[in-house]
């Protein structure tokens, strides 16, 4: 058998060559190739839908005419709950992640959203709340810096939970309640 074409230098001598015995670059490239082929049909969908996302998101970050996002819409119930969560959790901290939970000069405490809520008692005790909150978190920040030596101090735990006594007596008095429990919920026969 005369395998003249092993010498021949054309294109399609070296293509055929290149087929039976292909390289690493030349099967990324058949791979690349196929996985293209077969996906065309959904690549316009794909990008459609990558556009329609981030329309909608960068709608939601506009400013309205307060200058608020409208992401940022706070509902005056929830805050409490939030708070006693947050609090919660920093009692528990093993860690810093659990002590910085979250910032209490940012997110529902940020000042544009508690400007949201509406004059009262208990939007005085959020406020006041807040602050209390980051001062306790600042000062004892401390005490839970390492993952190993993280022990928050009973002066703090007493602090969080007399700063959440006031968040809740208010909570209370301005008619707010807390949802069921799944417990609750059940109806005895």
């Amino acid at each position: 058998m005369d395998l003249s074409y092993e010498n021949d230098t054309s294109r399609s001598a070296r293509f055929r060559r290149e087929l039976r015995n292909p390289s690493m670059i030349t099967i990324s490239l058949i791979v690349t190739v196929v996985v293209l082929a077969f996906s065309a049909p959904f690549i316009p969908t794909w990008v459609n839908t990558t556009r329609d996302s981030l329309e909608a998101i960068r709608e939601a970050k506009e400013l309205d005419d307060a200058g608020r996002s409208s992401l940022d819409v706070l509902v005056a119930s929830q805050i409490a709950p939030w708070m006693g969560l947050q609090a919660e959790t920093m009692l528990n901290a093993t860690g810093p992640l659990d002590w910085k939970v979250v910032s209490f000069r940012n997110g529902p405490c940020h000042q544009d959203n508690l400007s949201q809520l509406p004059v009262s008692e208990y939007s005085l005790a959020i406020v006041s709340a807040c602050n209390s909150m980051d001062d306790i978190q600042q000062r004892y920040s401390g005490t839970c810096f390492l993952a190993s030596r993280c022990n928050v101090p009973d002066e703090a735990k007493q602090e969080i939970t007399a700063v959440m006594g006031e968040v809740w007596e208010e909570f209370s008095d301005a008619g707010f309640v807390l949802p069921y429990t799944d417990v609750e919920e059940q109806v005895l026969p």
